[in-house]
């Protein structure tokens, strides 16, 4: 370590007060200087700030690993010692969790100032906070409250077995009818609260027609227990619900853990009839349209779906046509309606009601966090808004709009060039007006109006209980199924988490603010490498989406469309196929991640890199005129590495995190991104610029060459990977023959292309990889041909007399086939160079 670093490391105190938004100013700033905004325009200001940003990477790499055999740990060896996940702690760690801890203490300084009657609105926030903060003072009254929201209902059947001797015969009978009209109950919920148990209906915009409304019903969003989780997972979700009914309804120990062991084998049983999204099924596949009428029918002996719907959507005029999302689901849920214990699916319902509303003692510890955590959940819009305002910049929101432009036309240029020339000219002529049409948002919120919609809105600062119901009636559209006044652009701030998300409907990449704290991701007088490897990759990784698995059924206008031709979405699903290969031969917490059809995460990830780093190194070149020593500016003082480097440490360094051992397989198991050392490793290892950048030698693990070679063994011993899975010795020799030219053939071409030796040996170079392209295609219809033709392939792997009039037969389809693809490929030049000449006018 340089004696420079050594200073630098003492000094984080003061050095990352200015350059980390996790501390505050007050720390190193007297008095006079917390009046004002401090300057980071001067020299000096700048230095501190590249010095602390050079600490800060510094500190997570471990320089004792080889970048080229492991890049992630190179990167981000020492993440878990300053940021250790703990099992009675944060049960896992990464930049985004820091990045969320940093708004959770300016939301806390927010709520806990004084009110000062000029903001009513965030006013009524902070009464709502206090009134959270004031449920420890009077519990007693919080578990009256509670029982008014479930009794409107019905009464849990552990308790109303208890009660039944005081009861009238009556009044017995009305709280057990909620163990025969399940379905009326959960409708009545989401009537009232808008809460989805069990079953959930809807209005959104038709997928094929998102102008026009439509009903859909299926599985709800969120569910008492995960999905996918393992078993230590599923043991600790029970111990939790086991102490919050102890506390609750003061029962016996093992009386509540019989309780709570049943409400997650419903959970658990309900999930299974969900479509796993691995399969990789598109949205519209899972959609069944029925006619209502028949609808009802075919679930008539379980539920009244008519009625169902007319209850929670508030409304006596249902269309005739409905859509069922998922229908294994529903499917499910009949069978396990039927299977379980009514007083079991009692206690679901009503326990799933409470999840608003419930607490545990030991929120007591960190009641400030706590409160926060709930105030958010309810108030977020409002609050983002509010925080933003706090450190909002108009010359940070440029860079942002800036970076957008510069990817957008790092991918147009992708989609113009020979690249993807699998992809057919009428496909990529639509991929670009996608592109061209794709827009970018800063959840800012400067267009809603949150004094209309909080004006009727009454909060109580010492009833926490009332005030939740009364937020979820107030959340609650009165008219939610008036078609003609119907909003159909869902608003999707809900969904975001901490990094940019992109909407198929809406055709639109939203950027929530809490991305945009100050010199977190990146700041102004950082290297721009910094700023594409971060935020740029983050939104190239989301423009990506547009485009995969998920986004290639979805047209500019939002709408569920075929825009693909035949032979590209077969080219897509080759390709996707070596990427499911490539993932699934990793290991993680000892086990191989899981073999997933769906890939649009890791796409999105080795895609995302590559734009940004292809939209980085333009910007480069643009500046190299007017600053020729633009590269020395692009790297940070006390690091020894260039500027490209820096642009690899500091997207490696985005995922960065450490996960309790006992978890691992639980994150592997439900999240359908890869980990992040595997976001890491995958991407990079298959990113030929980034064995060049840091030097490694072909036989590395981080370069491409020597990932080939294991990935055409996995094609070739697994045939089920393997889109011409013929059963055919010499089909199956053909098509990795046809895979692995292109490689070849692209390997040749990106070894030399930036070699600076004109544009003849560019285009010479270029005809290489275009002939292994043309190779695979010539295979790829040989084989269709072959199949749709009554020839016996058996003559390729059998030798008998009388099949030479078969081969000779055999051969001029092939002769026919190459020249006829040869002919076609010639073609398709012209059509690439007439494209070109379109989108470039």
């Amino acid at each position: 370590m340089h004696k420079i670093d050594r200073i630098i490391i003492a000094l984080v105190p003061s050095i990352l007060a200015l350059s980390m938004p996790s501390l505050t100013q007050a720390a190193v700033n007297n008095q006079t200087m917390m009046m004002s905004k401090p300057d980071f325009n001067t020299d000096f200001a700048k230095m501190i700030l590249k010095r602390a940003k050079a600490a800060e990477i510094s500190s997570m790499l471990d320089a004792k690993v080889n970048p080229c055999n492991d890049f992630y740990k190179y990167a981000c060896g020492n993440w878990h010692h300053s940021n250790p996940a703990q099992l009675f702690g944060e049960l896992m760690t990464d930049k985004f969790q820091m990045l969320s801890k940093a708004l959770d203490r300016k939301m806390v300084s927010l709520l806990n100032s004084p009110k000062n009657g000029k903001d009513l609105i965030l006013d009524k926030i902070k009464d709502f906070h206090s009134s959270c903060k004031n449920v420890f003072d009077n519990k007693e009254e919080y578990k009256s409250n509670l029982k008014n929201v479930y009794k409107e209902f019905g009464d849990f059947p552990f308790l109303s077995k208890r009660e039944t001797e005081t009861e009238t015969e009556s009044e017995s009978e009305e709280q057990n009818s909620l163990q025969f009209n399940w379905w009326l109950t959960v409708a009545k919920i989401q009537n009232i609260y808008g809460k989805d148990i069990l079953l959930a209906a809807d209005v959104m915009g038709d997928l094929k027609n998102n102008s026009q409304p439509r009903i859909y019903i299926g599985a709800p969003d969120a569910t008492i227990s995960e999905g996918g989780s393992t078993k230590f997972v599923n043991i600790v979700q029970e111990i939790i619900t086991t102490l919050q009914l102890r506390e609750l309804f003061s029962l016996d120990k093992k009386e509540t853990r019989e309780i709570a062991r049943k409400i997650h084998k419903l959970a658990r049983d309900l999930e299974k009839g969900t479509t796993d999204e691995r399969l990789g099924k598109s949205m519209e596949s899972l959609l069944t349209e029925y006619n209502l009428k028949e609808l009802k029918k075919k679930y008539e002996k379980t539920l009244d779906i008519e009625k169902f719907l007319e209850i929670s959507l508030n409304t006596t005029e249902l269309p005739d046509s409905i859509y069922v999302y998922d229908e294994s689901y529903l499917e499910n849920l009949v069978k396990v309606v039927n299977e379980t214990e009514k007083d079991t699916i009692t206690t679901y319902i009503l326990w799933s009601l409470l999840n608003d509303y419930t607490i545990k003692d030991s929120d007591k510890e960190d009641l400030d966090a706590f409160c926060s955590d709930k105030t958010k959940t309810f108030f977020n819009k409002y609050i983002d808004r509010a925080i933003y305002e706090q450190y909002r910049s108009e010359s940070a929101e440029r860079e942002i709009f800036e970076v957008w432009d510069h990817i957008k036309i790092a991918f147009r240029n992708e989609l113009m060039g020979d690249k993807l020339d699998w992809i057919s000219n009428s496909t990529r002529e639509y991929a670009v007006e996608k592109l061209a049409a794709m827009n970018l948002s800063i959840n800012a919120y400067d267009e809603e109006n949150f004094t209309e919609f909080y004006d009727s809105l009454q909060i109580d600062p010492k009833n926490y209980v009332v005030n939740i119901q009364n937020i979820l009636r107030n959340e609650v559209d009165d008219n939610i199924f008036e078609l003609n006044l119907l909003k159909t652009d869902k608003d999707e701030a809900q969904e975001l988490s901490f990094t940019p998300a992109y909407s198929f409907l809406s055709n639109r990449i939203s950027i929530p603010v809490s991305m945009l704290q100050p010199r977190f991701f990146w700041d102004s007088n950082y290297p721009q490498a910094i700023k594409y490897a971060t935020l740029g990759y983050l939104i190239a990784h989301e423009m990506i989406h547009g485009f995969d698995d998920d986004g290639r059924t979805f047209d500019k206008n939002g709408n569920s469309r075929e825009w693909w031709d035949e032979k590209s979405a077969y080219e897509f699903d080759s390709r996707r196929k070596c990427f499911q290969a490539q993932y699934h031969k990793y290991k993680f917490d000892g086990r191989h991640l899981p073999d997933s059809v769906l890939q649009s995460e890791n796409i999105a990830d080795n895609a995302g890199v590559k734009l940004a780093y292809s939209a980085y190194m333009n910007w480069l070149y643009s500046k190299r005129d007017s600053a020729p020593n633009i590269e020395v500016l692009e790297t940070l003082p006390g690091l020894d590495f260039d500027n490209r480097q820096l642009f690899f440490i500091n997207f490696a360094q985005v995922w960065c995190e450490d996960i309790q051992m006992l978890f691992r397989s639980h994150v592997a198991q439900v999240d359908t991104h890869a980990p992040g050392m595997y976001r890491v490793i995958g991407s990079l290892s298959n990113f030929q610029e980034f064995s060049w950048v840091f030097h490694c030698e072909r036989n590395a693990p981080m370069d491409p060459e020597y990932k080939s070679i294991p990935i055409v063994y996995i094609l070739a011993i697994v045939p089920g990977l393997m889109p011409w899975d013929s059963g055919y010795r010499f089909l199956s020799f053909c098509h990795v023959f046809g895979s692995v030219a292109p490689w070849c053939g692209s390997f040749v071409y990106h070894l030399f292309m930036n070699i600076e030796r004109g544009e003849s040996v560019y285009y010479t170079l270029l005809k290489l990889d275009m002939i292994g392209i043309w190779v695979t295609q010539s295979f790829v219809t040989i084989h269709k041909q072959l199949q749709s033709t009554s020839l016996t392939l058996e003559i390729f792997t059998t030798y008998p007399p009388t099949i030479h009039l078969k081969a000779t037969a055999a051969i001029a389809v092939v002769v026919v086939v190459v020249v006829e693809e040869a002919v076609v490929h010639f073609k398709t030049m012209c059509e690439q160079r007439r494209l070109t000449d379109i989108v470039t006018r």
